[in-house]
């Protein structure tokens, strides 16, 4: 008996502190999940801050679109050199504009804008619908993809920011968009590598009100 003596005392002390500091825990698979779903990412919350508090303050600091159309006019190559923006290794470049324009058409899938007080010919169109791709995310310089190590969540940005535009602005400028109306916006340009004519450029709004 007093040869196991000192191993008993062991074992107690063992059981001890496994039971003080368990070396595993059991959770419910329901409970792990929940836990994850609380954690995981919010992208439309962010959005809705960073449009606030972020991208519409830096709209008074977006390249005035008659200064690029006349540099546009004379050498475009310098319009991607001085006021573009690339991203990681795509080709394609991106323009945050902010203008004044007249209204020239209004229909379904378009609104067309001139920038001349009594012009005619649209330098800008706003496709209307579904928005698509990264240019308001891209466009502005303001976020970094570098400071999102999880690329789903840097995608998730960029689809909460197209659905703000699609719910919140596209309607509020098909309201006010009639022939022969001006209106202050500001907003992003994706521009691919391979184009030359940019005329009209397609803006992605991110702000509109009458002028």
């Amino acid at each position: 008996m007093k040869r196991f003596l000192p191993w008993l005392i062991l074992l107690i002390l063992v059981g001890g502190l496994c039971l003080a500091f368990p070396p595993f825990r059991v959770h419910s698979l329901k409970a792990v999940r929940e836990a994850q779903a609380s954690q995981q990412f919010n992208a439309a919350a962010f959005v809705e801050r960073f449009w606030e508090d972020k991208l519409l303050p830096a709209t008074a600091k977006a390249a005035e679109l008659t200064q690029v159309l006349d540099i546009l006019t004379s050498s475009p190559a310098k319009v991607r050199e001085q006021f573009g923006r690339t991203v990681g290794v795509s080709s394609s470049y991106f323009l945050f504009l902010r203008g004044s324009g007249r209204v020239v058409s209004a229909g379904d899938d378009t609104i067309c804008l001139s920038l001349q007080p009594e012009g005619e010919v649209a330098e800008v169109v706003v496709p209307l619908g579904l928005v698509f791709g990264n240019a308001v995310r891209d466009g502005t310089g303001l976020l970094d993809s570098s400071s999102y190590p999880n690329a789903q969540e840097f995608n998730d940005i960029s689809a909460a920011l197209n659905r703000m535009v699609e719910r919140n602005v596209l309607p509020q400028l098909q309201q006010m968009a009639k022939v022969g109306t001006r209106i202050q916006f500001a907003g992003c340009v994706e521009v691919a590598d391979e184009e030359t004519d940019l005329k009209p450029l397609k803006l992605v709004p991110v702000t509109v009100k009458p002028e």
